[in-house]
């Protein structure tokens, strides 16, 4: 039989505590601020021609040339992306590595070993692994009180002895998303919807049987699902990875007696860091770019686009 899957699970690990798996394995909320730049940077370095001469966006003395900027939009799948989509993750990346430098990042032994180590052996270029370096000591300022952790777990207890079988819609535009719950709302069927709409490969078709705590989607994930019944569908769920998703039970199975607090806290925690990290990461960046529009330290030329 033909396993069915989740699409876009997410690990539970989602802060890694070691450096060199945060550097091999960007957690979803890196990736999400980091985007896609850093994995085609190479491919667009060696560009020649007109557009490695034309300037989209400057932040300092960076540029990112249409020649770069083709090479990023070229390296979506979801189809056609608008430019800022691209521009805007560009500058944070760019803003993170100035301020990694600013702060001594990349004057630090550690960082220093690890810099030739990772340059060598797995190809990362400097300005990437100090990017990464740097949301990992963001981060690790992020604290998560055994407190939240333990109302967290009192307050979902009973969910942790069910597993669940889901069907879902995925889709990238919230406002898309919204306007499918309104039909869901009016009567519409969910397997219609999701062959309509959804763009992950199961077309509506329901999951694997999958666990809270099993590591396979974000807390908002969990709370949306496991507080339905079968039959029942979700409101949509916006994730910070990108997709918007509305999820229905098909069917919810009780499979543990009990379960205790010491197996779950630290998955929760690492998950609730994760959520948090998403924000307070978000957050930190947004100021940045405050500050560098201030200070006219950027650029963000449309027009050369055309």
């Amino acid at each position: 039989m033909k396993r069915k899957w989740i699409p876009w699970v997410i690990a539970a690990g989602a802060v890694v505590v070691v450096i060199v798996g945060l550097l091999l394995w960007n957690p979803p909320f890196v990736q999400n601020i980091l985007g896609e730049s850093n994995q085609v940077s190479s491919k667009s370095a060696s560009a020649s021609g007109s557009d490695s001469k034309v300037v989209v966006a400057r932040v300092g003395s960076s540029k990112l040339t249409l020649a770069e900027y083709k090479a990023i939009a070229g390296s979506y799948q979801q189809g056609q992306i608008e430019p800022m989509e691209i521009i805007e993750p560009w500058i944070q990346q760019e803003l993170i590595y100035q301020e990694a430098v600013e702060i001594g990042l990349d004057k630090d032994d550690s960082v220093q070993m690890m810099l030739n180590q990772l340059e060598i052996q797995y190809e990362f270029s400097r300005k990437q692994v100090l990017q990464n370096f740097w949301v990992r000591k963001e981060t690790e300022k992020i604290v998560v009180t055994p407190q939240e952790v333990e109302a967290y777990f009192n307050k979902h207890k009973d969910e942790f002895l069910y597993d669940v079988k889901v069907s879902q819609i995925m889709v990238y535009d919230p406002m898309t998303a919204q306007t499918i719950y309104q039909q869901l709302e009016g009567g519409a069927g969910f397997k219609k919807l999701a062959e309509q709409y959804t763009q992950d490969p199961l077309k509506g078709d329901p999951s694997d049987f999958v666990s809270r705590g099993s590591g396979q989607l974000t807390l908002p994930m969990e709370d949306a699902i496991f507080a339905l019944e079968p039959g029942e569908y979700s409101k949509p769920v916006i994730t910070a990875e990108g997709p918007t998703f509305i999820f229905k039970l098909v069917d919810k199975v009780k499979v543990r007696k009990d379960v205790s607090y010491s197996d779950y806290a630290g998955y929760i925690e690492a998950m609730l860091r994760y959520e948090r990290a998403q924000t307070e990461l978000m957050n930190k960046l947004d100021s940045m770019m405050n500050s560098a529009r201030q200070n006219a330290d950027f650029e963000i030329n449309l027009g050369n686009l055309y």
